[in-house]
């Protein structure tokens, strides 16, 4: 079996009070994490709250604590000069200026990391070009199975006040045409909404969204975890195919003192 788990949206502020209540939230998480054995954690964006310095570097601080190789993917919050600068000694970043996108392997599986960040806006963006530069990373592993990851959901969520989380969605359409042209698709992983979302699918793919590791800023039925560590194990058998999407929760203390 082959495990990736995946963290988001920790939003580490560079400002006191929520600084070390939310660095604590990721540290748990990262305990979370390695307690699952992966081969591989995915970090699905807005990893920074305002996208500063100091506040990568708490990032970088704990993901570092990881026993497994570890990627991030920005989100709209995430300033990518700021996120490259911070993990520029890692195989996924490059010395570009515009949208981080890589490809990563983990034992038979291609992971391909997708960035929506969109200009001056908090929603998604895909367009033409976008979606060219994702069909040819898809291209080059449509030998391979591949989990796709990527920030912003490309499929309608009917219990959010918005559901469609691109700023136009003939970009998310494209995005499910694009993944629709390669069936070695086993799955797509999002953030960014601050819920537990799954049961959609991006074309043919099921997709899934974590709840948010930063516990004061989840949403829905998403706010009943309280304080407790999530995080989304994706399970794969041998040859690459999807198997299980399961969300971990560790206890809070009080719960786990009873």
């Amino acid at each position: 079996m082959l495990r990736i788990v995946q963290l988001s949206d920790t939003h580490i502020p560079d400002v006191a009070e929520k600084r070390d209540f939310r660095t604590r939230a990721l540290a748990q998480a990262v305990d979370l994490a390695n307690s699952l054995s992966p081969a591989l954690v995915i970090h699905t964006g807005d990893a920074a709250d305002t996208g500063q310095e100091a506040e990568y570097a708490l990032v970088r601080r704990e993901m570092d604590r990881l026993e497994a190789p570890y990627v991030i993917t920005p989100g709209n919050r995430d300033s990518r000069p700021r996120m490259r600068a911070a993990f520029a000694d890692l195989a996924w970043t490059d010395e570009g200026e515009g949208p981080l996108d890589y490809v990563v392997e983990a034992g038979p599986l291609a992971v391909v990391g997708f960035d929506s960040k969109g200009p001056k806006t908090n929603k998604g963006w895909a367009d033409e070009a976008r979606r060219e530069k994702l069909r040819a990373m898809l291209e080059r592993t449509k030998e391979r199975p591949v989990l796709l990851m990527m920030h912003h959901p490309p499929f309608e969520i009917p219990e959010i006040p918005d559901p469609r989380q691109y700023v136009e969605w003939s970009h998310a359409e494209g995005i499910c045409d694009v993944v629709n042209d390669y069936p070695n698709v086993q799955a797509v992983a999002c953030g960014h909404i601050h819920r537990h979302i799954t049961g959609f699918s991006v074309g043919h793919a099921p997709a899934f969204v974590l709840p948010c590791n930063a516990p004061d800023l989840r949403k829905g039925p998403a706010r009943e975890l309280g304080e407790a560590a999530v995080a989304m194990c994706v399970d794969f058998d041998d040859a690459g195919r999807l198997c299980d999407i399961r969300l971990r929760v560790t206890p809070t203390p009080a719960a786990a003192a009873e």
